[in-house]
């Protein structure tokens, strides 16, 4: 059983995908602790210029070489930091995105994304509790991005702590914002493993409201009605994994139930 971590994870494991921004507002105040020249401060901004160009076109050892001379030529800036961070994250190194994430950080405690970013590569590591922490400043500072999807990993970081009502809670705290059906998943799926089959049902069918072709909410809940002995609604429910989701393992697995409460 896994829990899904909503639209900006891309693989199965929760904390897989990148925030990549390149269109980042940098942040007005930053902190510059040394007065660069003015030539220097010019060409760093050009290497820069190029870094995030060869970061579109998927270059992203070019990317990192371009970043770090504009850093060799104005390392007081914050926002060269954090993208040679997000450079580091994309190529999995998460001890050195942790170092520039934090030093942009130093040089300007209001840039936003640096905090979400820490807090994913600590849900990489398995630091919940440090997640949790980065991911409270995040939505501390106003005008986060998305902050049902902030919620959503705290609750799961919650949850591997083993504090699953504080996971719960936060869980709502997003559906409050804005109803989710990745979210809705997860709330059955913890519902599920503290046997809370009726309410886990109800997320589920929630969640197909929202997605109907989706696949792992339509497993669960054919696996809920083989519970209650409902065999020709759980049949339906698998046979919907394999039309939507052929290829998957939850298609494999969905065969083998049918297989099972419908032998040939």
């Amino acid at each position: 059983m896994s829990f899904f971590p909503v639209e900006t994870l891309k693989s199965e494991k929760w904390c897989g995908a990148v925030i990549f921004l390149f269109a980042l507002i940098f942040s007005s105040g930053c902190a510059t602790t040394e007065l660069m020249p003015e030539d220097n401060k010019i060409l760093a901004q050009e290497k820069f210029k190029e870094a995030l160009q060869a970061g579109s076109l998927n270059q992203r050892d070019k990317m990192v070489v371009l970043l770090k001379e504009a850093l060799e030529l104005n390392p007081a800036e914050p926002n060269f930091h954090f993208f040679l961070g997000e450079a580091y994250f994309t190529q999995g190194d998460l001890r050195l995105a942790e170092q520039e994430y934090l030093t942009s950080i130093k040089l300007n405690n209001n840039l936003k994304d640096s905090y979400r970013q820490l807090g994913l590569v600590y849900m990489q590591q398995r630091h919940w509790e440090k997640a949790i922490q980065y991911f409270r400043e995040d939505l501390a500072l106003p005008g986060t991005r998305q902050p049902q999807q902030i919620y959503n990993w705290i609750a799961l970081c919650f949850y591997n702590l083993g504090k699953t009502n504080e996971a719960e809670s936060e869980w709502k705290k997003a559906l409050e914002i804005k109803d989710n059906a990745g979210i809705r998943l997860n709330l059955a799926l913890a519902d599920i493993n503290r046997e809370r089959f009726d309410q886990a049902k109800d997320s589920l069918q929630k969640a197909l409201l929202l997605r109907p072709r989706f696949s792992q909410a339509h497993f669960e809940l054919a696996q809920l009605y083989l519970k209650e002995n409902k065999k020709d609604q759980a049949l339906d429910h698998f046979q919907k994994v394999i039309l939507y989701s052929p290829r998957g393992d939850l298609a494999k697995k969905s065969q083998e139930y049918i297989k099972l409460v419908r032998p040939e």
